[in-house]
């Protein structure tokens, strides 16, 4: 299964793709399999006051000048001079979206143009001045410290997304505490039994560090405490990984593993998996978009400080009702509330 990865990812965007057709964009993808097995991974948000930087409560609406400034530069933008775009994973079918709708170009010419790299070495690629536009989720905390990121980049959060955990829907265990969930995680709780279910060892699936789902656990769950060193075959190396090692484990009622709310639920489903609620709310786009689900963080748009006009206009663009409203038609949380 994992040989085909991308073959599946491809099939499984290309669905989620056809909400956006009221915006006019037909929804077919192609991601590499280097994007798919990698970790472009990477879905998403902390309660605001988690993210490891200071996240604005609302965004300023932009003035009727700036608006119309941005369309006016927008209407110039074509596939010659659109801008690179690189990012996350869970992040590809924003991409797709978007260069369709402001290059007004075909699902073809979009799927020809994405080629994103992973969460953290996206971050790493614009450093290096080889990309001008990031769609990603927040790095690691050596690639953090390492680039600096939150000073020597524009990051702006364009919308929402939330760490979920995965098990099989076998398992009777339907919600867990953050607490449990910390338990299981730094290895102080080892049996389903302790936790509601049957007498059955935990396996714990983790991703490994530099991957936008491991930062988000850290930041959002496990915040400082240490998680166990796992066994290696417990290491899901991609996003879709994981997944299907949940999905495929020997004894697979014993699993659990996390991931991002978009990705499992739209990128890449498995049949006899289910999410389990946190602290007694399950994760939706209610609950994300409401921060009722506790595990909520944002994804960024993010541009060089000294951007190109295109690239800082598709951003500006982002933030607006209409740039908003097309996360809404590709499936994603919003960050502005646009009722």
């Amino acid at each position: 299964m994992r040989k085909i990865v991308s073959l599946l990812l491809v099939f499984v965007i290309t669905i989620c793709l056809s909400s956006c057709a009221d915006t006019g964009m037909e929804s077919n993808v192609k991601n590499d399999s280097q994007s798919a097995s990698a970790d472009t991974k990477e879905v998403i948000d902390t309660a605001q006051a988690e993210t490891t930087v200071p996240m604005m409560e609302t965004t300023v609406p932009m003035t009727e000048t700036a608006v119309t400034s941005v369309t006016d530069l927008l209407s110039t933008i074509t596939l010659k001079n659109y801008p690179v775009v690189d990012g996350s994973t869970a992040t590809i079918p924003l991409a797709i979206g978007l260069i369709q709708k402001i290059a007004g170009c075909t699902a073809a010419q979009a799927e020809e143009s994405i080629a994103f790299n992973t969460t953290d070495a996206s971050y790493t690629a614009m450093a290096d001045g080889k990309s001008q536009l990031l769609l990603v989720y927040e790095p690691a905390q050596p690639t953090i410290d390492a680039l600096d990121v939150f000073h020597t980049l524009d990051m702006r959060p364009i919308g929402l997304d939330a760490l979920v955990f995965i098990v099989n829907e076998d398992n009777p265990v339907d919600s867990l505490t953050s607490d449990q969930i910390r338990g299981i995680y730094s290895g102080e709780i080892t049996n389903w039994s302790e936790v509601g279910g049957e007498d059955k060892e935990i396996i714990a699936f983790q991703r490994p560090e530099l991957s936008g789902s491991q930062t988000l656990m850290l930041n959002l769950m496990m915040k400082g405490t240490p998680m166990i060193t796992p066994e290696t075959e417990l290491i899901s190396a991609g996003m879709a990984d994981i997944i299907e090692d949940i999905s495929a484990y020997t004894n697979s009622a014993d699993a659990i593993g996390y991931s991002v709310y978009y990705y499992a639920k739209n990128m890449y489903t498995q049949p006899g998996l289910k999410f389990v609620a946190v602290d007694d709310v399950l994760p939706s786009n209610d609950t994300i978009n409401s921060k009722v689900y506790g595990f909520t963080n944002p994804f960024y748009g993010v541009i060089p400080l000294d951007p190109s006009p295109e690239a800082k206009a598709i951003l500006d663009w982002l933030l607006t009702k209409d740039g908003q409203q097309l996360l809404v038609d590709c499936g994603y949380v919003p960050i502005m509330n646009i009722d």
